[in-house]
């Protein structure tokens, strides 16, 4: 082999070295993209959830929110509970027949939508018995607990995708828990708020774990990745908040 063709061998082979850190770096610019509009969606659902409680309750106020409600008896905890199952339905369905962005846009309103009536019982109660400081306390450890669960697996890359038979046990054990509560008419105490913290806090690992290792990305996946996590951060928020009011009332 001559001096030009060992010299021709080298160029190729450098030529196919920058392709491929071309190419590792337009994955990772794609990554840091997605991501990015993946948090900014979250935050924004977030916001309008804030706003929109903030509205109802300006406008009706917790007192006359929670007489409603304790008049309303069981009906209103099987209501909520049926919101519960059937509401996650219908905005799959939206997701399913989105046909542009807009869609995917709508299906994550809708889901805020719904958490904002679920969260309606809950709020009433903590602002007429604790005040709206007790909610603070609620939204901070909530955000500090989900910023350092996405750090972990962000930084880390380490993969919770084998926390899903689990997750799922736990979802359907808690879901039989509920309706029985309902059913029976005992109470759920501090130790359930506990249990749905940590199932909570498993399932933002876990999504954001499928959210960093999905490879067939398209231009709605962080809004779809968004209205997962928001999901999520809701229920943890919602279990945070309860667990507070339990040991405020000791």
């Amino acid at each position: 082999m001559s001096n030009l063709d060992n010299w021709d061998g080298a160029y190729k082979s450098d030529d196919y070295y920058r392709q491929i850190i071309s190419n590792t770096r337009d994955a990772a610019v794609t990554e840091s993209r997605f991501l990015t509009r993946t948090y900014v969606n979250l935050t924004g659902a977030v916001l309008l959830f804030a706003a929109l409680e903030a509205l109802i309750f300006a406008i009706f106020g917790a007192e006359p929110i929670l007489r409603a409600m304790v008049s309303g008896g069981r009906a209103v905890g099987f209501g909520m509970l049926g919101l519960c199952i059937l509401g996650p339905m219908g905005v799959n369905a939206i997701i399913s027949n989105a046909k542009t962005r807009f869609g995917y846009y709508v299906a994550l309103v809708a889901y805020v939508v719904l958490y904002t009536v679920l969260f309606i019982p809950i709020l009433s109660i903590a602002s007429s018995f604790c005040g709206t400081a007790i909610i603070w306390q609620a939204v901070g450890l909530t955000a500090a607990l989900f910023v350092a669960l996405s750090a972990a697996v962000i930084m880390t890359r380490a993969n919770f995708t084998f926390l899903r038979a689990g997750l799922a046990f736990g979802g359907i054990a808690a879901l039989i828990l509920i309706v029985a509560s309902l059913l029976f008419g005992f109470e759920l105490g501090a130790w359930f708020s506990i249990a749905m913290i940590l199932l909570a806090c498993g399932y933002i690992l876990f999504e954001t774990s499928v959210i960093l290792n999905a490879s067939d990305l398209d231009e709605n996946s962080d809004v779809v990745a968004a209205l997962t996590l928001f999901g999520s951060v809701m229920t943890l928020f919602f279990y945070i908040l309860r667990l507070l009011l339990a040991f405020n009332r000791r």
